[in-house]
């Protein structure tokens, strides 16, 4: 990353040319990101950005004139125009937030701490914001924090729950953690994923309690959510929803991406499958009848699987990482 020809010196480098990633416009932003976004001390993001007198305190200094930590943060101002504006064009997107690779720290809390943020600059009053599951679902409901409250919102949980679904990532934690962290009303949806008959479907989806609450689903205006893709180490494969057999057919006929519960191909078209009759949850039809919806994705073990929900038109906005987007433009 860096052309050098010298030892640094008392531990701080030299004076020389920084080779910026080609996802930042300059190394002033660079600099800013490493230390705001990516936490690093600002010793670390010395010896990543050559010149860091320079260029780190200039970017330190004036984010933080801008106020506090998290209003520096602001990670769509960190990629590089081109970028941006090559995704939405290709991928038929409102909003691209790209963030920049980084090796050393979890994918999934980067995009999380985008997602967030993203999250607390959309809110308006009145809102009711839809949430789904999973990892990177988690960390962006974690990383929500709103400089002043807002009057009247409503959190409401997008997905029921999966058997033996773990509860660190589960629908309803992250349904509450955001609620928790807007000061909103939240709503549960508490059936299963998955019911034993279609008989006991029809039952249950006529009981009132349940009826209310897929009304709250059907009134929300924004919902954020995530991408599963079937291969191995899947966050969907822990859930216990289908067997270990039942994941590998299913990617064997060609499923490659689950979006709340719903199977899809390769190019975006749901699949019927044997429980669909038994499931309980959202149609994917409603869902996109919603006029904003966030997907935080990321991963090149993903890409098929988020080209999958962005041809298919499930995402109105996009939060990823640099190397995704750049595999999914060489789609």
């Amino acid at each position: 990353m860096f052309q050098a020809d010298a030892k640094p010196k008392n531990g701080m480098p030299r004076a020389g040319r920084a080779v910026v990633p080609s996802e930042f416009p300059d190394a002033l932003t660079w600099a800013a990101w490493l230390y705001f976004v990516d936490e690093m001390t600002q010793s670390e993001v010395a010896q990543k950005v050559w010149r860091f007198t320079c260029y780190g305190h200039q970017a330190i200094e004036r984010s933080q004139g801008k106020g506090d930590r998290q209003r520096s943060d602001q990670p769509q101002r960190c990629v590089h125009d081109k970028y941006v504006k090559a995704s939405r064009a290709e991928i038929w997107l409102n909003s691209v937030m790209i963030i920049p690779d980084n090796d050393e720290l979890p994918l999934t809390e980067r995009i999380g701490k985008a997602g967030g943020f993203a999250i607390s600059e959309a809110l308006c009053n009145g809102d009711i914001i839809g949430i789904a599951w999973g990892r990177t679902v988690l960390s962006a409901a974690r990383n929500v924090a709103l400089e002043s409250p807002f009057a009247d919102l409503t959190v409401v949980q997008f997905c029921s729950s999966p058997n033996g679904l773990s509860a660190d990532f589960s629908p309803e934690l992250c349904a509450s953690l955001l609620a928790n962290n807007l000061g909103a009303r939240s709503a549960s949806l508490m059936v299963p994923a998955i019911v034993a008959s279609p008989e006991l479907r029809s039952l249950l989806l006529q009981e009132p309690t349940i009826r209310k609450q897929f009304n709250v689903i059907k009134s929300a205006n924004k919902v954020v959510f995530g991408v599963v893709e079937l291969g191995e180490g899947a966050t969907l494969r822990s859930s216990e929803l289908y067997s270990e057999t039942t994941f590998d057919k299913l990617a064997k006929k060609g499923e490659v991406a689950v979006i709340l519960g719903e199977l899809l191909d390769q190019d975006g078209n749901g699949m019927t499958n044997s429980t669909q009759d038994r499931t309980i949850g959202i149609s994917l039809a409603k869902f996109k009848e919603i006029s904003n919806r966030l997907c935080v994705a990321g991963g090149l073990s993903k890409v098929q699987a988020i080209h999958a929900a962005l041809i298919g038109g499930f995402a109105t906005d996009l939060i990823t990482d640099f190397s995704t987007a750049r595999a999914l433009l060489g789609k």
